[in-house]
C-alpha cells in the first residue's frame, strides 16, 4: 500500500500495541498507531506506516489528507476485479495493506482507479473516517 499523490507529509507517531510494519495502514488508538483492522471506526485513519517497529518506538507516518489518492493490492471471493461501475464505491479494508472487495459494509475506500492487469485498486479515504 502506498500514497500516489496528495499526502500531508511525514509525522511522527507512538507504536501501540503490536507495533507497526512497514507499508500497512494505520488507525489511532488511545493516543498512539496501530494496524488497521477491516471496519475502522471513524475518524481514526491516520496514514501509512514507513517502518516496522515495536510497541512504544517512535514510527514515521505518511499521514493521509483530504484528496490522498492510495494504491493497493485488492482481494475477493465473490467479486475478484474492479470494473468502471465501481467508481465511487466504498469498500472495506480487508487487512493494514490490502482491500476487500468483497466487503462494501461500514467501507472506507472509495474507489478512483484501479487496474486488474495487477489486482491493484486506487482509492481515497472519506473525510468522515481520516483522523487528521
Amino acid at each position: 500500500m502506498n500514497i500516489l499523490t496528495g499526502g500531508k507529509g511525514v509525522l511522527p507517531f507512538i507504536a501501540g500495541s503490536g507495533g507497526t510494519v512497514e507499508g500497512e495502514m494505520v488507525v489511532i488508538s488511545s493516543g498512539k498507531v496501530i494496524e488497521i483492522g477491516p471496519a475502522a471506526t471513524a475518524a481514526t485513519i491516520v496514514g501509512i506506516a514507513l517502518e516496522t517497529k515495536d510497541e512504544d518506538a517512535v514510527v514515521l507516518v505518511d499521514v493521509i489528507g483530504e484528496g490522498t489518492i492510495i494504491s493497493a493490492p485488492y482481494t475477493g471471493s465473490s467479486k475478484t476485479s474492479v470494473a468502471d461501475t465501481d467508481f465511487g464505491t466504498l469498500f472495506d479494508l480487508d487487512d493494514g495493506t490490502t482491500v476487500d472487495l468483497d466487503d462494501t459494509t461500514d467501507g472506507v475506500a472509495l474507489c478512483v482507479g484501479y487496474d486488474n492487469d495487477v489486482d491493484e485498486i486506487k482509492f481515497v479515504i472519506t473525510a468522515a473516517d481520516r483522523y487528521l
